[in-house]
């Protein structure tokens, strides 16, 4: 099954300037069952919390308010309607909006297919309200063993008692989207079976198990299964992780199956989701079967231009395939090169590699034009790399001449792979080439730097204290207000 998502606004396309008005969400649903009884759709709504305007509160904290409207409607009748403001946590700094906050809520309807509407609006913005609908199917079969939707997990964490995301003894947050990208090695999942003790029995034992299918060739990955005993029980909940860590890209099935002890599948439910995890190239062995006859790898017959090109994938490479590439090149073995330089794009896009190749050099062409120098291309240096790994900034703030500083650039990205509101700062000290350093980012997996502030300033700040951190206001400067606040 797939699970629908309503992206309230496109999170990837948003604005570098200031904010629209108009909040940014994501609305994801499931279906399971009251007691194993009664059937309810749950929703799952995140706001992100730079995106909506915040006022101060009766207890003088910064507060966002949105009012959210949810409708569940049947055949055009509207079967449930409920209209409430959604208050994000409170924060000291206006500025600080580094976060997101989630409601649930859980609506109670008998089997049917019904239409989930939803419309938001920042209470404290003259933006136009948001709204979108999807399509819901609630079917629990009322003679048999059922299972509930499966969730994907982001987070969870065991909790002692009931709060609003609890279900199952833990409390569980939502994956926001089914892509699993390289950074992510683990799938966690939850989901609920019912009615196993009226249909198999008292103090039966039954399994719940799991595994991955290949979406394109049907076929059951048995390296990524498991399982797990159960006694019979009116509702049974199941959470579980599964390494993915070794799983190649591509698309796929997760599927459970519930099995009693004569192992005759009783019931079973799939979710879809994504991969992205480049094959890992160690040996030469490994390229001997790779044909290049007929691909757009075969039209390169110079060494040295196929060389710079294997060169410019180091931005987007894994550490692997970056020291395999080194020895590749060492070599300049022109056939070995072009088995490579096919395989790196097939595992990226097996469908229309040189397309995939295209796009990318469109890109490392931009990336040379804007942060070559005069010995570095553009994808040797830290902006190019950073523009070539994730993506063009949503927001750049570029200062050459502000006092007391050495040239920076901050650049701000709303999201970022799995992560979410993260920062890169550049600087450059000797003040002559277009070579702009790496100083700091928040970005998980890249360089940090508490000290990065006093850096830049350094210019005519000097000292001798290794633990400096930042350096004291200095006339003019705005490098705080460009971190705290991208424009």
């Amino acid at each position: 099954m797939r699970k629908h998502l309503i992206f309230l606004f496109l999170l990837a396309a948003l604005s570098a300037t200031a904010k629209s008005g108009k909040p940014q969400a994501v609305l994801l649903h499931s279906c399971f069952m009251m007691s194993g009884k009664n059937p309810y759709v749950e929703t799952f709504l995140m706001v992100r919390g730079s995106s909506v305007e915040y006022r101060k509160n009766e207890s003088g904290n910064y507060q966002a308010s949105i009012e959210v409207i949810l409708t569940l409607s049947e055949n055009g009748v509207i079967r449930f309607a409920d209209k409430y403001n959604l208050l994000s946590p409170e924060t000291q700094d206006s500025l600080v909006e580094n976060f997101n906050f989630i409601d649930q809520q859980r609506i109670p309807v008998p089997n049917g297919q019904y239409s989930l509407g939803i419309r938001i609006k920042d209470l404290h913005a003259d933006g136009e309200a948001i709204e979108a609908e999807v399509p819901v199917s609630v079917n629990f079969a009322p003679d048999s063993v059922s299972l509930s939707d499966i969730q994907l997990i982001e987070r969870y964490e065991k909790a002692e008692k009931p709060g609003p995301l609890y279900k199952g003894g833990y409390t569980l947050v939502q994956k926001l989207g089914d892509f699993y990208p390289v950074e992510e090695d683990r799938l966690a999942f939850y989901a609920e079976v019912y009615r196993s003790l009226e249909k198999l029995g008292e103090n039966q034992k039954y399994l719940l198990s799991w595994h991955i299918d290949d979406r394109k060739s049907g076929k059951r990955i048995e390296e990524y299964s498991g399982f797990r005993r159960f006694t019979t029980a009116m509702v049974n909940s199941a959470l579980a992780e599964i390494d993915i860590s070794r799983l190649p890209s591509g698309e796929y099935w997760l599927q459970l199956e519930v099995r009693d002890q004569q192992n005759v599948v009783q019931e079973s439910k799939k979710v879809n989701f994504t991969r992205y995890n480049p094959q890992q190239i160690t040996s030469l062995e490994n390229l001997v079967t790779v044909v290049t006859e007929g691909s757009f790898a075969e039209n390169y017959k110079n060494p040295d231009s196929l060389a710079e090109h294997i060169r410019c994938l180091s931005p987007i490479s894994s550490p692997m395939e970056r020291t395999f590439a080194g020895n590749l090149l060492k070599e300049k073995n022109l056939e070995n090169m072009k088995q490579y330089f096919l395989t790196f794009w097939k595992n990226r896009d097996d469908a229309e590699p040189s397309k995939a190749w295209e796009n990318y050099y469109l890109e490392v062409r931009k990336v040379q034009n804007s942060f070559g120098t005069s010995i570095k291309r553009g994808y040797s240096t830290d902006r190019g790399r950073v523009y070539l790994q994730y993506g063009p900034p949503d927001n750049r703030t570029v200062s050459l001449r502000e006092p007391s500083a050495y040239p920076y650039e901050i650049w701000h990205y709303y999201k970022m792979k799995n992560q979410t509101n993260r920062r890169f700062v550049f600087y450059n000290p000797d003040l002559v080439t277009n070579d702009f350093t790496l100083l700091h980012s928040d970005a998980l997996g890249e360089p940090q730097n508490d000290q990065w502030m006093f850096f830049i300033m350094k210019r005519d700040t000097q000292t001798n204290d290794i633990d400096a951190e930042i350096s004291d206001p200095h006339f003019g400067s705005q490098l705080r207000e460009n971190f705290l606040t991208p424009r």
